[in-house]
């Protein structure tokens, strides 16, 4: 999902939303439900390319939306951490691959399923050197974590 801002008149601004059709974005429909859930309704909403992709846009007024856009932000945030921890838990697993060389695709799959679902904490995910979202995983609690999930 792409979110764009823009200002629309004095202490007015518009938000739209582009979700790809093709290729949606982990967080797509939990947006969405959101949207559904708490009855927000686009006042504008159509297809179009960006970039070659084809997307949906819903369009708002940014005081229809209001305190949501913290709750759309906390699903694309946590969206993000998940795909940084599933990376950095496959990186941890591959550099070490005699405790996983024998499980099966489905079972790694499982396992890092687990491992993320244990791991995901709030004081993992701090800015990098760059001023982006990186994840710090104690090596020490990976392992623990790892043998106390690995089928024996």
């Amino acid at each position: 999902m792409f979110i764009k801002v823009e200002p629309a008149g004095f202490f007015m601004y518009t938000v739209q939303m582009a979700f790809d059709l093709e290729n949606p974005d982990s967080e797509d429909a939990l947006v969405k439900d959101y949207l559904t859930g708490h009855e927000l309704e686009p006042r504008y909403q159509w297809e179009a390319d960006i970039d070659g992709r084809n997307c949906q846009w819903f369009q708002f007024g940014g005081c229809y939306l209001g305190n949501h856009l913290q709750g759309i932000g906390q699903i694309q945030r946590n969206a993000v951490e998940v795909e940084l921890l599933t990376e950095e838990i496959n990186r941890s697993l591959d550099s070490n691959p005699q405790q996983t060389d024998a499980l099966t695709e489905e079972s790694r799959q499982n396992l890092v399923t687990a491992l993320i679902t244990e791991l995901h904490q709030p004081e993992i995910f701090a800015p990098n050197e760059d001023g982006l979202l990186a994840v710090n995983l104690d090596q020490e609690q990976f392992s623990k974590t790892l043998h106390r999930l690995l089928p024996a």
